[in-house]
């Protein structure tokens, strides 16, 4: 499988690390940040940059970047999304982002779901994320009526085969009021 992540900090480097320690899948990546991206090229997490040229082969794109940039990515490339991938946003919220990327997906014929990984450290950035990132955490999806249990098991296989230990279903508005209690 050719796994895309756009944004290569704390989470979206982790989930890098851990696809390449754990299975065997390619791994695009992409940050803004020109450091970031020698430093993920150099340590082997990734296998080359989500560009043009390789964001239509990715079978699953991750985006790991802050909720509003999250929304214009998807908006800015959204033609280019192959319409058999999946698209899951890791963004700590999840109403606002679901509402506005799964018109996009609609319209674009690819599948989406929202998700949150519930881990992390102090610190952000490449340098703090980690290949052990995810064990034993739980993922939650958010998953709606467009949502295909054939989507659900290979979501439910990706990540535990990263570590995770469960993966976790919510509506977008009842994981926000959780989150906002319990986390952020």
């Amino acid at each position: 499988m050719n796994v895309g992540i756009v944004g290569l900090g704390l989470i979206g480097g982790s989930m890098a690390k851990s696809v390449k320690a754990r299975t065997g899948h390619t791994v695009y990546g992409m940050d803004l940040d020109a450091e970031t991206m020698t430093l993920a090229r150099m340590c082997g997490a990734i296998d080359g940059t989500l560009a043009e040229d390789s964001l239509p082969l990715c079978d699953l794109i991750l985006i790991a970047i802050r909720p509003g940039a999250a929304v214009e990515w998807v908006r800015a490339h959204g033609a280019q999304i192959a319409k058999t991938a999946i698209v899951v946003d890791l963004c700590g919220v999840k109403r606002v982002v679901v509402e506005a990327i799964a018109p996009l997906a609609e319209q674009h014929g690819f599948a989406y779901i929202g998700g949150h990984p519930m881990a992390g450290r102090e610190r952000g950035g490449f340098t703090s994320s980690s290949e052990d990132l995810y064990v034993g955490a739980s993922m939650i999806l958010t998953p709606d009526k467009r949502t295909d249990m054939k989507l659900l098991e290979t979501l439910q296989a990706f990540f535990l085969d990263l570590g995770f230990a469960r993966l976790t279903f919510s509506q977008p508005e009842e994981h926000d009021r959780i989150i906002a209690f319990t986390s952020q």
